[in-house]
This record gives C-alpha cells, structure tokens and sequence, in this order.
C-alpha cells in the first residue's frame, strides 16, 4: 500500500509510515477516533483549566493587535501544544515565545485572508467557500506553527493530510469551532473558558496524523 502522506510503498496494513512517521488511519475508524480525541482533549483541558484560562485571558486581550497578533496565535496555539504532549504548563510567558515561525505564518495568514476577502464578493456561495477554506487550511497552520515548514508546504499537507483522514478533520473542525462559539453565548468569560477546549480537540487529530 501506498502512505497518504508521502506517498511511499509501505507494508499493508501498517500503522506508521516507516519513511515520514505519519500514523496510517484506517478506513472505518472514524467514529471511534474522534470519540477518544474528544476524551483526551476534554481531560487535558480539565486538568489544566486554571492555566488556560489566565493564558486564554491574555491572549484574547493581546489578538487584537493588528500584525503581532498571528504571533500570539503561533504562542497560543505552542503553549496548548506543550500542554497536550505532557512537556509544561500553560504560561502567559508563552504567547510571546513563537515569533520563530511569524514570517511562513503570516504570509499563510495573509494569503488566505485575501482569497478570503475576494469570496466574500461573491453572494452566498462565497462565504460556504471562506468556510471550506478555513478547513482545509487549518491543519497547514498547526504544521507551521508545530514545524516552521513554509507556507506552500504547509498547503501541500493540509490537502494531503485531508485528504487521508477526512472525516476525523471534519469532525474535530466543526465540534471544536462549536464548542469555541458557544463562548460568544456566556460572553467574554464564556470565550476564556471554550477557546482552549476547543482548540485542544483540534489538537488531538493534528497529533494523530502529524508528519
């Protein structure tokens, strides 16, 4: 068989990918995988709620700073990283320990908020595409921000890593979108409380399959 990822031969049936390191997902397991991905999101998050919610706390009174904030995205998004592979605890210092992979990320960023700019001219049907495009996209950004890959490469496995595992990247985007709006519902605090946990279930796919 063929490895989704780099496209190498690998032995069928196989797990990992002996060439890039990507775990191989298997065709029916869909359900099964975001089950145990929202149950170890769910229990990191809960673990660590205190830390998050001071970092989700000044990270969401630092992103509105035009430019420097996709920094404080790239900190953010490194400190729920950490958090979830067991190597630290959240800090506030950590929003500010990202800016390594700031240029790849803001061109990515860019990029994809002038297409994103040019859809919403299009009558409904552009705000559906800006909506697809924010999924695909979005495991690119992990991989920068993880890796410090370039901005076309970060393209490549986000189609690539999509393609593979659609339905576990469908799922975790849309639940953990979800769970980050209902903030908006219990207002500010809401948001402190929701972004981290929705964030760290996104995070759970990334790990699976990251290269």
């Amino acid at each position: 068989m063929q490895c989704p990822y780099c496209k190498e031969e690998i032995i069928d049936g196989a797990l990992k990918c002996k060439h890039c390191g990507s775990t191989i997902v298997g065709a029916g397991a869909g359900q099964n995988d975001f089950a145990a991905m929202f149950s170890k999101g769910a229990g990191i998050w809960k673990e660590n709620l205190g830390d998050l919610v001071l970092l989700t706390l000044v990270f969401m009174l630092l992103v509105w700073i035009p430019i420097a904030n996709v920094g404080f995205i790239a900190g953010y998004t490194r400190s729920l990283l950490k958090v979830s592979r067991g190597q630290g605890k959240a800090q506030v210092g950590d929003l500010f320990n990202a800016w390594d992979c700031f240029p790849n990320l803001f061109v990515f960023v860019l990029i994809n908020l002038i297409v994103c700019v040019v859809l919403h001219f299009i009558p409904f049907f552009g705000t559906l595409i800006s909506f697809a495009l924010g999924f695909v996209v979005l495991p690119g950004m992990f991989l920068i921000i993880d890796k410090g890959v370039g901005a076309i490469d970060a393209y490549k496995w986000s189609i690539e890593t999509i393609q593979a595992d659609f339905v576990n990247w469908l799922v975790a985007y849309v639940v953990g979108n979800i769970i980050f709006c209902a903030g908006f519902v219990m207002l500010f605090i809401g948001i402190i409380l929701t972004a981290s946990l929705g964030q760290l279930i996104i995070i759970q796919q990334y790990e699976r399959v990251k290269p």
